[in-house]
């Protein structure tokens, strides 16, 4: 069965949502009209489609959920021409059911055999549990003794599980045993030295910088071509980049000269370009293409000379190679600015300064490095032995001090194993039983099953709820189904009313209850849930829907009924009363039951557990309500009601005469609590324009019934004193 329920993030249910604990075989939600049960039976209907809600089973036993709601009738009434059949086991097939019952006992039977196996499992894991937990505190505690002498040899073991793990994998360890005093020693002289070989250094290649350098770009002179007429002029000015920058302001025949602001000859433009041609151009682009390079060379050298100090290796001398490092950077940033002066003059000759004298500096301080690192590693080789040696030896020592508690762990462990694969063993023997039994079950259910002992028990109580001018009938044209016919032979469904619709679906419900749409589902255990089924019915067919569900409830109190637990939801006080029995009202609760109250407040639904039945009548609702909810938004609404109900009695004052016995300053709010009690709905509505804090309506609702003399009936339904 169900034994809780969460819901949260949908209708009105916020984030928190609500929790039902502790759910037992029947149980009671009362809740106003928009509290929120239709969402809750919903969740229980389909818990699917709400994967932000959460069902707890029993046992994490889940059972088959018939829930009865506005879906259930809309589904088996308002959309289907006709309802499926239900199979029941025919009423003459005594010694089929005594045998059906009987085998349903001892499946019933195994099955709590079954659950209290699976309980008895979860106790031995439980301390199989508790073993592995204090077995890793016994290794803990060796280890906190140990750790500050032989850090190294537990590298990797340092949390209480990982240590735990390792002692398993130790305990058999057959290195010879070394005192604690011996294990030290060799600790202090072995671990303190590193044991770890150091990565190589590579050396910093710059040949291809060195091509760049050299290149004869540099000492060219790139000027235009000499046979054309302007080349004597360019060459005497001796400054053909002047000349190539003023081409760039010349925009085109007849304009000024750039140079010299006279008319220009009309071919000026023609030879200047003729000047600067095709090798010109080539030449610039070399330029530029090896400016590219040595900014590229340059960079990647920087980069790498920068990683060998990013690697903290302390074998190398990073002082010396970040002076070394700025002085390399200042002699490139040198050349990169008579690169810039070579590209503004193409004329000029460049020499580049090398940066060879700086980059065999840096190579030599990493070779350096790399001869110190090639011994150490060398050095390392043995020394690695010796430590990885020691580590055994260490764990050797803590396998020799856990030996008694081991065996002690390991033997508890193993007895508790067999005890659960002796358990396991029994639940799937006691499993396949009750499938042997549920199948010989199915068989007998099948011989026996039919559909119309249900048509005919749904007609009798048709006619015990006083609806004579229908009935169920097996439908011709759907085989295994049931039409709605007059008595003479024609179709109803259209016709009836919203509270015939209801009786006859909560009967076809009820007795889906007792069987099923499919002969395999006839013997399935399962959960109930009514949702407000007494909607739109009167007094009478309200009497005859609590009873048939009193009826459910005792049936799941049998031990032999495959009805597990019920939910009932309801708004109606009465109906309330009526299906509770008034069971819990006053008295200790029985202990199979539960009741609750479903509130919503600020459109967020809420619920309370209650020890007792909490529902003892509307008038009695009205006073838990002001006790249990004084914040509530309608709490005029609730204290009018109140008034308006006890001072009807015969003998009792008028409002009138109430309102003379109050303060003045009382009386305002007063009149708006009295209103109901001589006046018609629609002064009451306009009343509730009058707003009052909530704290001064319940002072005066108490003043009302003080002034008047009627304290103790106060005091009695407040529960105070």
């Amino acid at each position: 069965m169900i034994s809780g329920i969460q819901i949260k993030n949908c209708a009105s249910f916020d984030n928190t949502g609500v929790t039902l604990r502790g759910l037992k075989e029947i149980n009671f939600i009362y809740g106003p009209n928009g509290s929120g049960k239709t969402t809750l039976s919903n969740v229980l209907a389909d818990p699917d489609k709400y994967p932000q809600c959460t069902l707890e089973w029993k046992n994490n036993r889940i059972l088959k959920t018939f829930v009865y709601n506005r879906t259930f009738i809309d589904e088996n009434f308002g959309r289907r021409k006709n309802q499926q059949g239900i199979f029941t086991l025919g009423k003459g097939e005594t010694a089929a059911k005594e045998i059906i019952d009987a085998t349903k006992s001892e499946i019933e039977q195994i099955n709590q055999e079954v659950i209290r196996d699976i309980a008895a499992i979860d106790e031995q894991n439980a301390i199989i549990q508790s073993n592995e937990v204090q077995f890793g505190e016994d290794c803990w505690k060796i280890y906190t003794q140990l750790k500050d002498h032989f850090k190294p040899a537990f590298k990797g073991c340092s949390f209480k599980n990982t240590f735990k793990d390792r002692c398993k994998e130790e305990i058999h360890n057959s290195t010879a045993l070394l005192d604690l005093a011996v294990l030290k020693e060799k600790a202090a002289r072995i671990y303190a030295g590193s044991t770890e070989p150091k990565a190589d250094i590579p050396l910093i290649g710059y040949q291809s910088l060195q091509g760049t350098e050299t290149h004869e770009i540099w000492m060219k002179r790139i000027i235009g071509k000499e046979e054309v007429d302007v080349a004597a002029l360019i060459k005497k000015l001796g400054n053909s980049d002047w000349v190539k920058q003023g081409l760039s302001y010349y925009s085109g025949k007849g304009d000024f000269c750039p140079f010299c602001q006279q008319k220009a000859p009309e071919n000026l433009e023609d030879q200047l370009n003729e000047y600067f041609d095709e090798t010109y151009m080539a030449s610039i682009k070399l330029l530029n293409d090896q400016k590219s390079a040595y900014a590229v060379q340059t960079d990647l050298i920087v980069f790498d000379v920068q990683a060998v100090l990013n690697s903290n290796n302390e074998l190398v001398d990073h002082a010396r190679l970040e002076e070394i490092k700025r002085m390399l950077i200042l002699k490139i940033q040198a050349n990169k600015d008579r690169i810039a002066a070579k590209i503004k003059e193409p004329a000029s000759v460049l020499i580049l300064e090398s940066l060879q004298p700086e980059m065999e500096l840096i190579n030599a301080l990493i070779q350096s490095a790399r001869n110190k690192i090639s011994l150490h590693n060398e050095t390392v080789k043995n020394l690695s032995w010796e430590s990885a040696q020691l580590t055994r030896e260490v764990w050797r020592y803590v396998a020799e001090q856990l030996k008694t508690v081991y065996q002690r762990y390991e033997s508890n462990q193993a007895a508790h194993g067999k005890i659960i694969e002796g358990l396991e063993m029994s639940v799937s023997e006691k499993e396949y039983r009750i499938k042997t039994l549920r199948a010989e079950v199915s068989k007998l259910e099948m011989q026996g099953a039919n559909i119309a002992q249900t048509k005919t028990e749904i007609n009798a109580l048709l006619g015990k709820f006083g609806f004579t001018g229908f009935q169920l009938a097996e439908a011709t044209e759907e085989k295994g189904c049931y039409q709605m016919i007059r008595p003479h032979g024609e179709r109803v469904e259209r016709t009836l009313s919203e509270g015939e619709k209801t009786v006859v679906t909560f009967l076809y419900f009820y007795h889906l209850l007792q069987g099923g749409v499919d002969l395999d589902s006839i013997h399935a255990d399962r959960v109930v849930v009514f949702d407000d089924p007494v909607s739109n019915l009167d007094g009478d067919a309200m009497f005859m829907v609590s009873q048939l569900i009193r009826k459910i409830i005792e049936e799941i109190r049998s031990p032999k009924s495959n009805l597990k637990q019920v939910i009932v939801l309801t708004h109606d006080v009465n109906f309330h009363n009526l299906v509770s029995d008034q069971t819990g009202l006053g008295i200790e609760p029985s202990a199979d039951e539960t009741f609750w109250i479903l509130r919503k407040e600020h459109d967020i639904s809420t619920i309370m557990h209650y020890d007792m039945n909490p529902i003892k009548g509307s008038y009695e609702l009205l006073w838990r309500e002001v006790k249990e909810n004084p914040d509530s938004m309608t709490l005029d609404i609730t204290l009018r009601r109140i008034i308006e109900t006890y001072f009807k009695a015969p003998g009792l004052l008028s409002p009138g005469e109430i309102l003379h016995m109050l303060d003045e300053e009382d009386q305002i709010a007063a009149r708006t609590l009295l209103a109901g009690s001589n006046a018609g709905t629609a002064e009451r509505t306009d009343q509730l324009s009058v707003a009052f804090d909530k704290e001064h309506y319940l002072s005066v609702f108490r003043n009302i019934f003080e002034r008047t003399n009627q304290q103790d009936h106060y005091h009695a339904m407040m529960g105070i004193g």
